[in-house]
C-alpha cells in the first residue's frame, strides 16, 4: 500500500521521523554509551572487558584481556588497563605510576586450587568497596561482574564525577555510575555509588 502526502503532511512527517531518528540514537547512546552522552565508546573487542570514563575529559580508560603469547590469560596479572587519548586523535598510551594507583585493578584468583585462572577476583586500586568478578564462561570468554543494585550483571562501563579546583584538575571524586547487563533479565542496569 502506498500513500500519498501532502506538501504540509511530508513536513509532519518528516518532523516524526526525525523525532523518532534522534530517540532511537539517544537510546541506542544511553544503552550502550552509557557514562556521558557526548563521550566516545571504545570499539568492542574479544579482549575489552569494560571501560572507565570521567568527568575531567574524554580519554578513556580501558580494561582489557591480558593474554600471553599462546593466548591464555596470563594467570599473575589479568587484566591490562590502559588509555585510549580520545582527545588526542585515539592515541593508545599506557598508565603513569600514579595513575595506575588511581584506576588501576588488584587481581587475584578466587580459588587457589583453580591453577588454570577460570575465576578473579578484581577491586579498584583505590576503591573496594565493590568485588567484580572475572569468570571464564564455557565458550572460553572472560566476562567481568559486578552487583549493580543488588543483581549481578556484566559490567560494561563506569564514570566517574570528579570535583575539580581552580585550573580545572580533578581533586576528589564526588560519585561512580556503574552500568551493566542483568544477568537476571538481559536488561541494561545501573546504579550510582557515592565515594
Amino acid at each position: 500500500m502506498h500513500f500519498k502526502f501532502s506538501n504540509f503532511s511530508n513536513k509532519r512527517t518528516n518532523l516524526l521521523k526525525h523525532s523518532v531518528l534522534f530517540g532511537i540514537l539517544l537510546s541506542v547512546n544511553i544503552c550502550f554509551g552509557q557514562g556521558q552522552a557526548s563521550y566516545p565508546v571504545p570499539q568492542k573487542t574479544d579482549k575489552l572487558l569494560f571501560y572507565l570514563q570521567r568527568s575531567h575529559n574524554k580519554n578513556t580508560i580501558v580494561y582489557e584481556l591480558n593474554t600471553l603469547p599462546d593466548g591464555k590469560v596470563d594467570v599473575k596479572n589479568p587484566i591490562h588497563v590502559s588509555w585510549i587519548r580520545f582527545e588526542e586523535a585515539g592515541r593508545r598510551a599506557e598508565l603513569s605510576f600514579i595513575q595506575r594507583r588511581a584506576f588501576g585493578v588488584k587481581c587475584r584468583v578466587a580459588d587457589k586450587t583453580d591453577k588454570s585462572g577460570n575465576n578473579f577476583i578484581v577491586q579498584f586500586n583505590n576503591f573496594n568497596k565493590r568485588e567484580i568478578r572475572l569468570i571464564k564462561s564455557t565458550s572460553g570468554a572472560y566476562n567481568a561482574f559486578m552487583k549493580i543494585n543488588n543483581e549481578t550483571a556484566e559490567l560494561e562501563c563506569v564514570y566517574i564525577k570528579a570535583e575539580n579546583n581552580a585550573i580545572g584538575i580533578p581533586i576528589s571524586f564526588k560519585y561512580m555510575d556503574v552500568y551493566g547487563v542483568s544477568l537476571k533479565n538481559k536488561q541494561q542496569i545501573s546504579e550510582r555509588i557515592n565515594l
